[in-house]
């Protein structure tokens, strides 16, 4: 196999790929969606609720019984990222090297764990601590489901069903509302009450999520149960095709100098870090960006369901157009990238409170969508299943860094009017802009030259083995622009 892999050109490599069992595939494609795509949707939704649900906690009390004053939660947040950032790489090289079952199974039951015990916690030291924890269990959630996908599913099917989980990010959003809303009314039982039942009831309910995870989900095609043997072949090879590598490949150094030393990489992380420092901007701050409005604590609770419910519909169109048409950049330069910029600039100049609350729509709307699609499209555009663990883990990581800065742009020192938190918003959707423009037509270009047989000499000279190593350099490969 790897011969026939080392050997192919780009016309050898369609036809392979063109041979495939459509109506087999079908199938398949159906069973990975009624079973990897609800267990991986599961977890990445109680994630992202385990690590926004400070901003509902703020406005419930928290600040008031820990005694946070000043900048303290601010540096709790921070925790978290710092954490989350130094540990996504290495996150998802071990899920590589444990396989998604184990791995997703035990770093959810980490979490799980841990935002119970912020139930317990009495003082500032106790939160910052627990939350620098939760960033290390945290850290190789998103990479390692993107990755996990990237097993299951071709390169133009992946962004849809990276898009419906990582919708769900905007669900948690207003599902996290109501839950926080629902949990803080429950009567005092010991030390928990109000803002500690949130923390306590959302860490048992991602501890069932954990469990959930470990019996249902598989480590490749190879090793699904609900496949037959001739599926899961099918499935294996499938992936080995358009990555242009062999699913048994070992680490090497060469996979970490691919994945890291590459334009596309950079250019990813840089654009997700833009989109992450927005979304993550928006996911902490909107319950106090609504106190600010002059909203009570329980209506800015049920205030922020309505953006985030629109933000997850337009999150999975998106992604299906993308997928439809096979491209990334043109869908983020007509949705995600315009909404961002004018709903920061609206909330940045205009001081009607209507007008405010339909640009956090605009906001989370394109914060929302472009988070996604950008991971999958580092994904998409790395070969080789070493590479693209290493590749997404890297752009998710620096990528990440966005949402720490995101922690410090909504200071209490600069409430209502929040300048400096907008001006800092305004300016990062217009580099995700500029950025995706540039990468789009790079990636445009490239192809055009391959096309051209301008990049032929990469295999001139060279050895089957050598040929085999090249993944998304080879001629063959084609960019997703």
């Amino acid at each position: 196999m790897e011969k026939n892999l080392a050997a192919l050109d780009a016309q050898d490599l369609q036809g392979e790929l063109d041979s495939l069992d459509r109506e087999m595939e079908a199938v398949m494609r159906k069973k990975f969606d009624y079973t990897i795509l609800p267990v991986v949707t599961l977890i990445y939704l109680m994630a992202f609720i385990d690590r926004s649900n400070m901003g509902n906690a703020k406005i419930m009390g928290m600040e008031e019984d820990l005694h946070l004053k000043g900048y303290d939660f601010n540096i709790a947040l921070t925790g978290f990222f710092v954490t989350y950032v130094l540990f996504e790489v290495p996150a998802n090289v071990l899920c590589k090297h444990f396989g998604p079952r184990v791995w997703l199974s035990l770093i959810t039951l980490m979490f799980g764990i841990i935002t119970l015990c912020i139930a317990f916690v009495d003082n500032k030291k106790g939160l910052i601590a627990a939350r620098v924890c939760l960033g290390v269990a945290e850290a190789g959630i998103m990479p390692g489901i993107t990755y996990t996908l990237s097993t299951f599913y071709r390169r133009h099917e992946l962004v849809t069903r990276v898009g419906i989980y990582a919708s769900v990010a905007s669900v948690a959003g207003g599902f996290g509302g109501l839950l926080a809303t629902g949990f803080s009314l429950i009567p005092q039982w010991g030390m928990v009450h109000s803002w500690r039942n949130i923390f306590f009831f959302e860490g048992v309910m991602t501890i069932g999520a954990a469990i959930v995870c470990y019996c249902a989900l598989p480590n490749s095609p190879g090793e699904a149960r609900f496949l037959n043997k001739e599926q899961q072949v099918l499935g294996v090879r499938r992936i080995q095709l358009e990555a242009l590598a062999l699913a048994t490949e070992k680490m090497q150094k060469r996979h970490f100098t691919a994945a890291i030393l590459n334009f596309n990489t950079w250019l990813m992380s840089i654009g997700l870090f833009c989109s992450l420092l927005c979304m993550n901007s928006v996911a902490l701050f909107m319950p106090s960006l609504l106190r600010a409005m002059h909203f009570t604590s329980i209506k800015a609770q049920l205030m922020t369901v309505p953006p985030y419910v629109l933000g997850s519909i337009v999150c999975i169109s998106a992604a299906i157009t993308s997928d439809r048409f096979k491209t990334r950049g043109t869908v983020l330069l007509a949705l995600a990238c315009p909404t961002i910029v004018i709903g920061f600039a609206l909330l940045l100049s205009v001081n009607i409170i209507a007008v405010k609350y339909f640009a956090l729509f605009l906001v989370t709307m394109g914060a929302f969508t472009g988070s996604p699609v950008f991971i999958s499209w580092t994904v998409d555009n790395s070969a080789g299943p070493t590479v693209r663990a290493i590749a997404s883990g890297f752009a998710v990581s620096l990528g990440s860094t966005g949402g720490l800065v995101a922690t410090w742009t909504y200071l209490p020192s600069e409430a209502p009017g929040y300048t400096t938190g907008h001006i800092i918003n305004l300016c990062a959707g217009i580099v995700f802009f500029l950025v995706t423009a540039i990468t789009t037509t790079y990636l445009r270009w490239e192809n055009r030259m391959r096309d051209q047989g301008k990049r032929d000499y990469r295999v001139e000279g060279k050895s089957e083995e050598e040929i085999a190593t090249l993944g998304h350099s080879h001629p063959a490969f084609r960019y997703t622009p």
